[in-house]
């Protein structure tokens, strides 16, 4: 199985990618983990002292998903801390980490102790919204307003859980802590369930990744009663049908089916090891388990080879609908819908651990293309902040969220998303490294006494690595390279080794370089040419790519900051009815094609590369820059 590397040993070099690291970091210094926690301290019986709790849906008084931005916020800024290198940063970040936590254990203490019957359960609302979950009567004047109790939950024990893996090496009393009140809470979540006469009520109501958390916390723990409790939350008949090839997905809300599929890979992680399932699994258990598998990857293939739109986004409204049916979704129902940003997160988790399972490189490659795209255009390189929807038709303009009064799921993702950018870029296994992504970075190899620093020229596609010692003192060893050979590549691509031209095989999932040690030079060209994508349900509806990176034409500034209410809280664009939307030549399709680069100029001096395509047969000519 593939190891992902600890981000305390990577450094964002690329400028782009630290801009928008740094604009996040900066984000998270400007939230107060008080007024998070003034929810949980009133459900534990706690006097906040006066603070002010946020607003949005972390809001008491309407519809709200009170809870959920608060772990993605302990989530954040434990990644923050790994990849933050400056020392009063990360200790600014670390003190309000030590706030969340700290706190969180208050209100889990002081709730036992009035509710002594509820041990563990810490919450930023009362039990009684998971009563109803449970289908239970509530009176009316004790209900919550609660929307989805369980996502919410599952936000907070994934921050908890983030901060224990995350924080071990930096602060151990930190990570421990973290840990105590995750097992305590996984512990009444396992009385809670056990204790139903139907767990699959609750299964109604979305959950998040609840399965996926346990599963972490039993792999942590080893306490079976972590894995019962993830197991209430498995879906199997769900996961039956997509083991055996049937794409179920239409009507179904694409952000509560994508983490159910990430906690059934989970369940075949934790336990696929041999001694491990003969102690923990029944031999019924243990002959099913390569069907977690199997519906993840099933899953996966379904969504990205017909629910996908070209930045590697899904869904419209977010929801999945009928297989193939971009074009319908994005242009004839509501183009401003389409590609909520939370389900590009969930997709790219689901992708990494299906490469360290299996070693498959499609998987990296729908994450480049995801991460180049999607993600990287979910933020406002100018506030820091995330959109919600990302609009694939044209016309539409990019919503990004208000700071601190609106709290989306996509925000809390997006914290996440932006505090991470290095996590996948490389893998090991055994002396074996994957070079997964190309951007410019530092890596450091402790046990091989290496670092390797990474040029890339991301408008050219010129690679230039470089291997050197990492401690003089110390001898050092040597690693094996292998390069991916990205699926947008074209051309041939070109590869040379301490100045010496490789034989390259064009076809070959990755490029291998054996015993790169000290003073080893790697130089790789994968040169990018202009391709056009078009869609399965309209060869009319396209988009225009260079390498990896998807375009977007430039179509003016008027009405830019628009938006209009959607669900609750939630804005989003508005169509500019006077943009063209329509591209028009006499040309067959194919030749159009095959004329691109022709046709094309391409300015690679700028900030941001531009392309001024001219259209054939036309005088019209469209300024096209990188989407994200």
């Amino acid at each position: 199985m593939k190891q992902s590397i600890d981000q305390r040993f990577l450094t964002l070099t690329d400028p782009e990618i630290e801009h928008a690291q740094q604009m996040t970091v900066k984000y998270l210094l400007a939230l107060d983990p008080k007024r998070f926690l003034v929810t949980f301290d009133e459900v534990a019986g706690i006097d906040s002292g006066g603070v002010t709790g946020y607003q949005g849906w972390e809001r008491t008084d309407g519809l709200n998903f009170r809870g959920h931005f608060f772990g993605h916020y302990l989530s954040a800024l434990s990644q923050a801390i790994l990849a933050t290198e400056e020392n009063d940063i990360r200790q600014q970040l670390l003190d309000k980490l030590r706030l969340g936590v700290n706190g969180l254990q208050s209100a889990q203490a002081a709730y036992a102790k009035s509710h002594p019957d509820s041990a563990g359960y810490v919450s930023a609302f009362r039990e009684v919204a998971l009563d109803e979950v449970e289908g239970r009567e509530v009176p009316k004047d004790e209900k919550e307003n609660v929307l989805v109790p369980w996502y919410n939950l599952h936000k907070v024990l994934a921050g908890l859980l983030a901060v224990k893996v995350n924080l071990q090496g930096i602060d151990p009393l930190l990570s421990e802590k973290a840990l105590k009140i995750a097992h305590q809470f996984g512990i009444y979540v396992f009385k809670r369930l056990n204790q139903l006469a139907d767990p699959t009520q609750m299964l109604k109501i979305e959950y998040g990744g609840m399965n996926d958390a346990l599963y972490e916390l039993f792999d942590l723990t080893d306490d079976k009663r972590m894995l019962t409790a993830a197991t209430y939350f498995d879906e199997t008949a769900l996961f039956k049908q997509l083991a055996e090839g049937d794409d179920v997905l239409a009507g179904k809300h694409a952000n509560t089916t994508i983490p159910k599929l990430i906690g059934a890979l989970h369940r075949y992680e934790s336990l696929h090891d041999v001694k491990r399932a003969d102690q923990y699994l029944s031999p019924e258990e243990k002959g099913s388990l390569n069907m977690y598998l199997k519906a993840a990857v099933n899953f996966w293939q379904i969504v990205v080879d017909d629910h996908t739109y070209v930045t590697g986004g899904n869904s419209q409204s977010e929801h999945f609908h009928e297989p193939g049916q971009l074009f319908h979704d994005a242009v004839l129902e509501d183009g401003a819908t389409t590609c909520e940003t939370c389900n590009t997160y969930n997709m790219l988790k689901l992708s990494r651990e299906l490469f360290r399972v299996t070693g498959d490189k499609k998987y990296l490659d729908y994450y480049e293309q995801t991460y180049t795209n999607a993600i990287l255009g979910s933020q406002n390189p100018n506030t820091g902040m995330m959109t919600y929807f990302q609009p694939m038709a044209a016309g539409y303009t990019k919503v990004y969220n208000r700071p601190f009064d609106e709290f989306w799921c996509c925000t809390g993702t997006g914290i996440e998303n932006f505090t991470k950018l290095g996590d996948s870029y490389d893998f090991m296994s055994g002396d074996q490294l994957y070079l997964s992504l190309y951007f410019s970075n530092v890596l450091r190899l402790d046990s091989n006494n290496l670092q390797m620093t990474e040029q890339v020229d991301r408008k050219t596609g010129k690679v230039h690595l470089t291997v050197a010692k990492l401690r003089s003192q110390d001898s050092a060893g040597a690693i094996n390279l292998k390069l991916r050979n990205p699926a947008w590549l074209v051309q041939s691509a070109k590869l040379a080794v301490d100045g010496i031209s490789q034989q390259v095989d064009q076809n070959a999932d990755f490029w291998e370089i054996d015993n790169a040690g000290t003073g080893t030079t790697v130089d790789l060209e994968i040169p990018m040419s202009l391709k056009m994508v078009q869609t399965k349900d309209n060869p009319h509806y396209v988009a225009f790519k260079y390498g990896p990176y998807v375009l977007a034409g430039q179509l003016g500034k008027h009405h830019i900051n628009d938006d209009r209410p959607n669900g609750v809280l939630v804005r989003i664009s508005t169509h500019d009815q006077a943009v063209p939307s329509t591209l028009t030549t006499g040309m067959d399709w194919h030749d159009w094609q095959q004329s691109l680069n022709s046709q094309a100029v391409v300015d690679t001096e700028t900030t941001n590369t531009l392309f001024e395509l001219k259209l054939p047969n036309t005088s019209e000519t469209i300024t096209f820059v990188p989407y994200y």
